[in-house]
């Protein structure tokens, strides 16, 4: 399964350190317009969470996307983006439209678990890429600073916690969410691969 997930063209040309500048940036755009429809998915997931010991640890997980991924972002549009207009967040269309739409219904329909098996998917999906790129850092300081910023750190700490929580949640539910769940997690992986 791993052998799918990172034998993407991206993942390969991130890892080889041949991706485009061009490539780049309108990823950073397309991933950029993305952090608006997480930040809201996870207000979410803190609004429907089943105690205050998990809202603290997803409003944490929140905090580092709207600030240490903005941070991000910011510095990186300043070294990749040229034309200022430029340097904003791409709506969802095309190819991204269905990861916004997955995350979008799923908060605002379905319960917490669902929530976190979308979550898990994408952000398990990233941890894997960029744990494999990590180990031939891009000599681009853009690419090199996305990769280390979900490699590890805060990042791999909320997967692993996200993925506890689905495993300590997931079996005391019946058997058809836990297939809902799984459906989910698959869901969001088809959807993240570009």
């Amino acid at each position: 399964a791993k052998e799918a997930v990172v034998d993407r063209r991206f993942f390969r040309e991130v890892a080889a350190d041949t991706l485009s500048d061009a490539v780049f940036a309108r990823y950073l755009r397309i991933e950029y317009g993305f952090v608006d429809t997480a930040a809201a998915v996870l207000g979410y997931a803190v609004a429907k969470a089943p105690s205050f010991r998990e809202r603290r640890r997803l409003a944490l997980n929140l905090h580092g996307l709207v600030t240490d991924q903005e941070q991000f972002f910011v510095a990186a549009f300043e070294r990749v983006v040229a034309e200022r207009d430029e340097r904003q967040g791409l709506p969802p269309e095309g190819a991204s439209r269905p990861l916004h739409e997955l995350f979008l219904r799923a908060a605002r329909t379905e319960g917490y678990e669902e929530i976190l098996a979308c979550l898990l998917g994408a952000e398990w999906l990233y941890l894997t890429w960029c744990s494999e790129a990590h180990r031939t850092p891009s000599a681009r300081p853009a690419i090199r600073d996305w990769v280390a910023l979900h490699a590890g750190g805060d990042f791999a700490e909320g997967v692993a916690w996200v993925r506890a929580e689905l495993d300590r949640r997931g079996p005391t539910l019946s058997a058809e969410r836990q297939g809902e769940l799984a459906a989910l997690f698959e869901q969001a992986l088809a959807a993240e691969i570009p």
